[in-house]
């Protein structure tokens, strides 16, 4: 059952089916654009540099590199060049950055292995919980990562093109990769690796200018951050961090590290964002096959990519987000897992002398419904994440024009840039949907020495998170009682609710037919504004 090499329409043909999936999963979701912190940061960063040409967020400078905020210019300009929101360009900023990261998956691993895995392998990318929940969410996640997975295309096509033009770009990406996500400097020193490793060292020697363009290419990437950060410190090589404290916020343990490394381990093993446990079984067939032809190749591209790849989040903590980077390997290396395991599949059934487009369609059914629960994971939690921003805009756009302008808000620390101490300090308060959307300053419940005991007291908050069966984070009983305190002593009344919407039945329904249907919650917000009673 051998697929015979596709032409380049083909190709094109496959790219133009991965943007309709990628785009039409996504469309539903467009809209009300911002929410919580960093897509606020980004977008406020943008403006900023739309109105004086300086790069800073809420007058303060920015603890994140530029490129977020630079690319998601021109969608705004678009954006209101077609009569709609300016913030509508978040939205497709993601969606944009999401299918090239999704493409060039594709264009790897059809290079690498076979077009059928580079298929496999982008669907799961542009269906998996992580990178779908923050290409709808203006991050800077896709753009970073689009960037990485393109300077590795382009590291592969010069190997075998020669071409001083894909050298340079592939730098180049890496460099951008680096100006979108700080910790993206951590794979760096992949391509020396991978090249050294291979035995592929003729690109040091036989072709001098390696280090060369190398050097222009990457220092080209990362010159609009030097640029900014120089003119923001004085120095090209001082970065946004540089205004934290190190010693209290970047320790070194051991204990800690090892810790994470754990549970990175687990959540690639165990996890949802990875399809596993399923993809894990045909991810190990294909590592074993791989072991066997003796593919170096591949193992040395891809085990240093999830090392360097898996720094960061021991450093920084084990979020789902920051392990985005680790999947397009684990995607493609299960995707050829799933080509390998069906093309068994096919020669048994051959010898049965069942029809080709038979034994296609029935490996195609097959895969779908193995893989189905976790992309209907993926739209339910999608759902539930556009439904909290939706109504959290709808509650705090209200708050706002019912309260003076001096009066402050109490929410919940999930809606309150107080919840972060150090993103207070340095980012500052209103570079928050909560306050952006409601145009007042806003309070944590998490906080309540910051209170002001003297005005008259607001508050905001999503019940759902205040529910036994839906308890989400570890500090929720403390901030119901706070909550539940400030009601009695302040003589608060219930003045508006904002509820959203269920998940849709249909999806809910193909939830409880998983393996582990209780993995999700019913999350719908419940959102309730208390003020004064009259």
């Amino acid at each position: 059952m051998a697929i015979k090499p596709f032409t380049r329409k083909q190709h094109y043909l496959v790219l133009f089916v991965l943007l309709f999936v990628t785009v039409a999963t996504r469309f539903q979701f467009q809209g009300p654009y911002l929410y919580n912190g960093d897509p606020v940061a980004y977008y406020s960063g943008a403006e900023s540099l739309l109105q004086d040409g300086s790069y800073h967020i809420d007058g303060k400078i920015p603890i994140w590199p530029i490129g977020t905020s630079l690319t998601l210019i021109p969608f705004m300009l678009i954006s209101k060049v077609l009569g709609a929101n300016m913030e509508a360009g978040a939205f497709w900023h993601g969606v944009f950055f999401i299918y090239l990261a999704v493409s060039f998956t594709y264009l790897l691993g059809k290079r690498i292995f076979s077009p059928a895995t580079g298929i496999i392998g982008a669907l799961f990318l542009s269906l998996a919980e992580s990178p779908f929940i923050h290409s709808i969410n203006s991050a800077s996640d896709p753009g970073s990562l689009a960037m990485l997975l393109g300077s590795v295309y382009l590291m592969l096509l010069f190997l075998d093109t020669q071409s001083p033009r894909d050298l340079f770009l592939s730098f180049f990406l890496l460099g951008l990769a680096f100006v979108f996500r700080w910790n993206y400097v951590f794979f760096l020193p992949l391509f020396l690796i991978y090249l050294t490793g291979d035995r592929r060292i003729w690109a040091f020697h036989l072709y001098p200018s390696f280090w060369l363009l190398g050097f222009f290419g990457f220092l080209f990437g990362i010159s609009t951050q030097l640029f900014i950060n120089f003119t923001q410190f004085g120095n090209p090589l001082t970065i946004g961090y540089s205004q934290v404290d190190y010693t209290t916020t970047f320790v070194f343990d051991l204990f800690t590290f090892l810790k994470n490394i754990l549970r990175v381990i687990y959540r690639v093993i165990f996890t949802w964002d990875f399809y596993a446990p399923t993809l894990m079984v045909f991810s190990v067939f294909a590592t074993i096959g791989l072991w066997k032809e003796k593919r170096r190749d591949v193992f040395w591209l891809f085990v240093p990519w999830l090392i360097l790849g898996t720094l960061s989040v021991i450093y920084f903590g084990v979020k789902p987000r920051l392990l985005i980077p680790l999947m397009p390997p684990l995607f493609i290396i299960g995707g050829e897992g799933l080509v390998r395991v069906f093309a068994v599949l096919g020669r048994a059934m051959s010898a049965h002398n069942i029809n080709y487009k038979v034994t296609v369609f029935g490996s195609i059914l097959m895969a779908v419904i193995l893989f189905s629960p976790m992309f209907v994971r993926t739209f339910l939690h999608a759902h539930g994440h556009f439904q909290d921003k939706l109504v959290m805009q709808k509650a705090f756009r209200w708050a706002g024009t019912q309260t003076d302008t001096n009066i402050s808000l109490i929410t919940q620390p999930l809606y309150a840039a107080g919840h972060n101490p150090e993103w207070l300090r340095i980012v500052g308060a209103k570079a928050w949907a909560s306050s952006r959307y409601s145009g007042r300053d806003i309070q944590s419940l998490s906080f309540p020495e910051t209170w002001n005991k003297n005005e008259q007291s607001w508050l905001v908050i999503n019940r759902f998170w205040f529910e036994g069966g839906n308890l989400r984070f570890e500090n929720t009983t403390q901030m119901y009682q706070r909550f539940d305190s400030l009601i009695v002593a302040r003589k608060l009344e219930l003045k508006a609710e904002f509820e959203g919407e269920h998940e849709p039945l249909f999806l809910k329904k193909l939830n409880m037919l998983t393996f582990y249907p209780v993995d999700f919650m019913e999350y719908r917000p419940m959102f309730e504004v208390w003020g004064p009673a009259e």
